[in-house]
């Protein structure tokens, strides 16, 4: 009984040289593309097919996500310049429209402040009406 258990049971060795005489053909089979010719490959070739088409996919939305984001941070950057800009020009143009400093730059045109406050003219109805012409 023991005799025929032995003859049952393969040695590790041998189990081992199988598979890998198993493996090693089906590596040599990838390579020199014979698994395509299998009919179980050839009728699960639209699922292969959809399958690279996604990766296709996925790879081409890859590189457009790193051009959105390139974009976008050109974008925020050149957006900081112009507020900074904005910025002190409006500074420049606040401290030009000062009253002193529009004062001076008059006084090389040949003008000058007016020294008397400004009156306000009252005109009647009636007055307003004798100026109309009709």
């Amino acid at each position: 009984m023991r005799e025929i258990q032995e003859e049952a049971t393969p040695k590790p060795d041998e189990a081992l040289k199988g598979g890998g005489a198993r493996l090693h053909g089906g590596f040599i089979s990838v390579l020199n593309g014979s698994f395509l010719t299998r009919d179980r490959v050839l009728g699960n070739m639209p699922f292969i097919l959809f399958c690279a088409g996604m990766m296709i996919v996925y790879i081409a939305y890859g590189y457009h996500t790193e051009r959105v984001v390139r974009d976008l941070d050109s974008s925020g950057s050149a957006l900081k310049e112009l507020r900074s800009e904005y910025i002190t020009v409006r500074a420049q143009l606040e401290k030009r429209e000062q009253q002193s400093q529009v004062a001076a730059g008059i006084g090389s045109l040949g003008l000058r402040e007016s020294r008397v406050p400004p009156v306000k003219v009252e005109v009647t109805e009636r007055e307003l009406k004798k100026t109309r012409t009709p």
